[in-house]
């Protein structure tokens, strides 16, 4: 037997067309293959009815093998409940223990009148209920408390495919409309607790979210429309790099969807509305990934030091700019065809951004970015009032750019005050992601006449006097690696210091790396050793630190020689502290004409040269100087009387252990020497 009907509904006219049988011979069996409705169905039902002669109530039993409510996702077998059937309203009632396979006993009503049919199921806490107006027989109500999410999985795959609702609870009302003509629809006021979802792929997913829910869905035939509304109170939220951390004020999302089939919706609009923090409204085109595949979407950010918290961790901590404070507004606009970005456009107003580790700050950041896929150019200015490059004071910038064919170019060279001279920006093009490769950008660069001995003070260096002055002609990132050309010079004591071959990898990462090439030129030892206070020594000093690899600002490795220049024609004399220092350094030794007792009355002595080489790497120096002496090397030959050399005994030096060692001799101390 097939019957399309509610069940609860024509489970119950059997049971009243068989009133009239059971008075005269006390009882009814029905066997029932399947019980057929919009609702559900039951199959393998059996319904048994005993109904002594003129008693008031009768005994009714049922039992299924198997129960289905699709809308609700919910599936059952082994049902089997007893009760006693009253007449209640003009009609009847049953109300009895219900037992399914795998679940506690819990209980189940079912009430029959002229007005409507009502079934409630408990399970522990949890309820569901069905309704039926006579007044309205197209629409069922089914009523929810604290339904577990996943039963609704098959009416919300209808809503959204690929969603995945992994926790939590619902409560609330669906109402069901399946008239014989026109669409199918379902109307849901659902309050959500700690509910959690996901994609396959964990694209998108979602964890303790908390709200209420509201969807009118409409379908007729292929085409399906969806209007939702969530209010959002607390839970977290990822898509993407997007991740939101919701507040328990109330978070407003309105949905208007269509859907175009196999997977691809219309959403003709979209809004999210965090009060005095975030709007965003637009339209768009989802693929069957639920990605973007046309998209124009105005964003308003009110409040820029909530909205990161809230919003932009997932943006910033990859970039390198986890610790990243942000206070100020900004607007947007975002317009994307066929998956891609066609334009951008960003204003700014007073935004403050401050990087708690201390790399840059900027204050005052205002003005239009623009960026344009197009051929048309866009043109745009931003600038700020002053900022700060690691401790370094940064005066007024403003910089003009035009972007097309999905370039950001600066228009014209842009100077800033820093350091009592200038940092000029010769020119920028940034390009955005194309392919496997993330954005790439370079850039050219000049200094002039910046104070060294300013910057010393800010980075905490020794004071060093001079200037830099310098050209990077240009410099190119790609796939996380800042590449220079050209290099820099700075004029310190008296000589010069110039920077070659820099690389830098993850520039704002993790453990970022510099590599870079160091040529040493005419160094006026005298004003050097006095900053450094490693004892005095007179002369002119030439070397190279090739190779050069920082880590995380640390060396690890390096090819470092220096020595005096053999040309210089004037004094050379070495103080006795810097003699100590040296041999203390090197863990060397004094070969002396004299006693080294003898060498305490002089202050200072005559050199011939000063040499040492260190090859960095493993974390172990190798050491040199500039010339052998059996098993050791020469760091310094003395020149007249008293004659002094000083020998290097230990090739190989532990890196950290020759820095506690230099530390200790610009600080006056006297190293262990073991």
């Amino acid at each position: 037997m097939r019957i399309e009907s509610c069940f609860i509904k024509w489970l119950l006219l059997v049971v009243m067309a068989g009133l009239c049988v059971s008075a005269q011979a006390g009882g009814m069996h029905t066997r029932i293959a399947e019980v057929k409705a919009s609702a559900g169905n039951m199959q393998g039902v059996v319904l048994d009815l005993e109904w002594p002669h003129g008693a008031g109530q009768g005994q009714l039993r049922l039992t299924a093998q198997r129960l289905v409510l699709p809308a609700l996702g919910y599936e059952a077998s082994d049902l089997r409940w007893q009760c006693p059937l009253v007449r209640a309203g003009g009609g009847w009632q049953c109300d009895g223990v219900v037992q399914v396979r795998g679940n506690p006993p819990g209980r189940m009503m079912v009430a029959l009148s002229p007005a409507a049919t009502r079934a409630n199921l408990w399970l522990g806490n949890r309820r569901l209920g069905l309704e039926s107006i006579a007044a309205s027989p197209d629409i069922t109500r089914i009523s929810i408390e604290r339904i577990p999410a996943a039963w609704l999985q098959a009416f919300l795959s209808t809503l959204w495919m690929q969603g995945r609702w992994t926790s939590g609870t619902l409560s609330g009302r669906v109402d069901i409309a399946s008239p014989a003509k026109g669409p199918f629809g379902v109307d849901t006021d659902l309050e959500l607790a700690d509910v959690g979802l996901e994609t396959p792929t964990g694209a998108i997913a979602a964890a303790a979210l908390a709200g209420r829910l509201q969807v009118a869905y409409r379908q007729q035939g292929s085409e399906s429309r969806v209007d939702a509304r969530f209010t959002a109170r607390g839970g977290e939220f990822l898509a993407g790099n997007l991740y939101a951390s919701l507040p328990a004020t109330p978070i407003q999302l309105h949905v208007d969807a269509r859907s175009r089939g196999q997977g691809v919706w219309e959403l003709a609009q979209f809004q999210w509305s965090d009060p005095g923090v975030l709007t965003v409204a637009g339209r768009a085109i989802l693929d069957a990934q639920s990605w973007p595949d046309s998209l124009d979407a105005r964003l308003a950010v009110a409040n820029l030091a909530t909205a990161r918290d809230r919003y932009l961790s997932g943006f910033l901590a990859p970039a390198g700019f986890a610790d990243l404070a942000l206070d100020g507004q900004l607007d947007a606009r975002m317009q994307m065809n066929r998956g891609t970005v066609d334009s951008l456009l960003a204003t700014l107003k007073n935004v403050n951004a401050v990087d708690r580790q201390g790399r840059f700050v900027l204050a005052g950041v205002a003005g239009d970015l623009a960026w344009n896929a197009g051929e048309g150019p866009v043109a745009s200015r931003i600038g700020w009032r002053n900022g700060a490059l690691f401790g370094i004071g940064l005066g007024p910038g403003s910089f003009p750019f035009a972007s097309q064919n999905g370039e950001l170019r600066l228009q014209q060279p842009a100077a800033i005050d820093v350091l009592g001279g200038h940092l000029s920006l010769n020119h920028l093009n940034w390009q955005a992601p194309a392919g496997e490769h993330g954005a790439t950008f370079d850039f050219g660069v000049a200094v002039d006449k910046l104070d060294l001995a300013s910057l010393s003070q800010r980075l905490g260096w020794p004071a060093f006097t001079g200037s830099i002055d310098g050209r990077i002609p240009s410099a190119h990132f790609r796939d996380n690696v800042l590449n220079l050309d050209g290099g820099l010079e700075m004029d310190v004591f008296n000589g010069r210091l110039r920077l070659d071959g820099l690389s830098m990898e993850r520039p704002f990462g993790v453990a970022p790396t510099l590599s870079a090439d160091v040529a040493i030129e005419d160094i006026d030892l005298e004003p050097m050793t006095k900053v450094f206070g490693f004892g005095s020594i007179t002369g002119r000093l030439d070397g190279h630190i090739n190779h050069l690899r920082l880590v995380d600002w640390a060396p690890v490795a390096f090819d470092a020689r220096l020595q005096t220049d053999k040309q210089w024609k004037g004094r050379r004399r070495i103080s006795q502290r810097a003699v100590n220092d040296i041999s203390s350094v090197g863990g060397s030794g004094l070969i002396a004409g004299l006693q080294a007792k003898v060498l305490g009355f002089f202050d200072d002595f005559g050199y011939e040269q000063i040499g040492l080489g260190c090859l960095l790497k493993d974390n172990v120096c190798r050491m040199d100087g500039i010339g052998s002496a059996g098993d050791g090397y020469i760091i310094v030959t003395g020149a007249g009387l008293p004659r002094i050399q000083v020998v290097g005994f230990r090739r190989r030096v532990d890196w950290p252990t020759l820095v506690a060692r230099l530390n200790a001799a610009t600080q006056g101390q006297a190293p262990v020497i073991q």
